[in-house]
């Protein structure tokens, strides 16, 4: 139950940020951090997929809804929760196992943690980025785009990472 009461903190708080901190702000055409993918991307890796797509679906949702993102948030995070457990294993060649009861995310060094929400971060600004522009005219400003604003956003979102890590495994 504890652990619950984490996750659940920690969704209300990145959301708030992201919505009222993150998208008010205007540094650069090129930096728009986004770090609500956390809240799929530290939920228990042991967790049954339909639980983990629910709980996307519903992330995503708020996004569309609170930042008018006509179905955009939902497109783009709904296949963050189906890759992440291969972007677990292909960054740090760990595997979920189903009897395992301990969580996979708090075994994780913090070298681990960076480069897995890094790459995680990193396909959903890809991902995200290509579906909004619809067109690769410009590629550069594409790739650009992308690299700048998920290096923002690994920056933003590591310090709540690690706080939350630390309750998670404080417990």
């Amino acid at each position: 139950m504890y652990r619950y009461i984490s996750y659940s903190w920690m969704a209300v708080m990145v959301v708030l940020v992201q919505i009222f901190l993150l998208d008010n702000i205007t540094i650069h055409i090129w930096l728009r951090p986004m770090i609500f993918p956390l809240i799929v991307l530290l939920l228990p890796m042991e967790w049954r997929t339909i639980w983990i797509m629910l709980v996307a679906l519903a992330v995503a949702l708020v996004m569309d809804i609170s930042l008018g993102g006509a179905g955009l948030y939902t497109l783009t995070l709904l296949p963050l929760a189906v890759l992440r457990p291969s972007v677990m294993y292909l960054t740090t060649n760990r595997a979920v196992e189903h009897g395992d009861q301990t969580s996979l995310l708090s075994r994780l060094s913090s070298r681990q943690l960076m480069i897995y929400i890094s790459s995680a971060l990193l396909i959903y600004h890809a991902v995200f980025f290509m579906v909004e522009a619809l067109s690769f005219a410009n590629p550069l400003r594409l790739i650009m785009t992308t690299l700048c604003s998920t290096l923002l956003s690994v920056v933003v979102a590591w310090p709540i990472v690690r706080i939350f890590m630390s309750k998670v495994r404080g417990r």
